[in-house]
């Protein structure tokens, strides 16, 4: 399952079920190409692949009234502006990679199965394997690890 947050209400849209209407009607709207077919058709055919949950974001709020999710937007535009040029087409493998760091990290650096009930109180499903693989990666658990095996002087 891929969880996809947007602040694109375009973006919302088409993948909440304008995608199937553009579809069936031969990637058009109202007589007209619709903007950047191609690209739409390519995402279409990649979500035949995949379970997909799309949930709209506001963008751009005042940080007094930022939730963690208006948080984790801002967060994800400024790496958007780093990475744009760094595309990978691995991006399902890598989108719950991001996924089960963010769960991680917000869960306190717990290990696996606390980093699994995190994610899924809040409605994300990660596997034990993705969950692992961040862990092992993780420099902060490495870190922990390594300081306590340091004895005292």
């Amino acid at each position: 399952m891929l969880y996809l947050y947007t602040d694109s209400w375009m973006v919302a849209n088409a993948l909440w079920g304008w995608l199937q209407q553009w579809k069936r009607s031969n990637w058009q709207r109202r007589g007209k190409p619709i903007w950047d077919a191609p690209l739409w058709q390519d995402i279409a055919a990649q979500l035949e692949k995949v379970v997909l949950k799309v949930r709209h974001v506001d963008a751009h709020i005042p940080k007094n009234l930022a939730t963690e999710e208006h948080q984790n937007n801002q967060q994800v535009d400024q790496a958007a502006k780093i990475e744009v040029a760094q595309v990978d087409l691995d991006w399902q493998h890598k989108g719950e990679l991001f996924i089960a760091h963010w769960a991680h990290d917000n869960s306190g650096h717990q290990g696996r199965d606390a980093t699994y009930r995190w994610a899924r109180d809040r409605g994300v499903d990660l596997s034990m394997d993705t969950i692992s693989q961040v862990i092992h990666e993780c420099e902060t658990c490495t870190a922990i690890k390594q300081a306590k095996w340091v004895e005292p002087l």
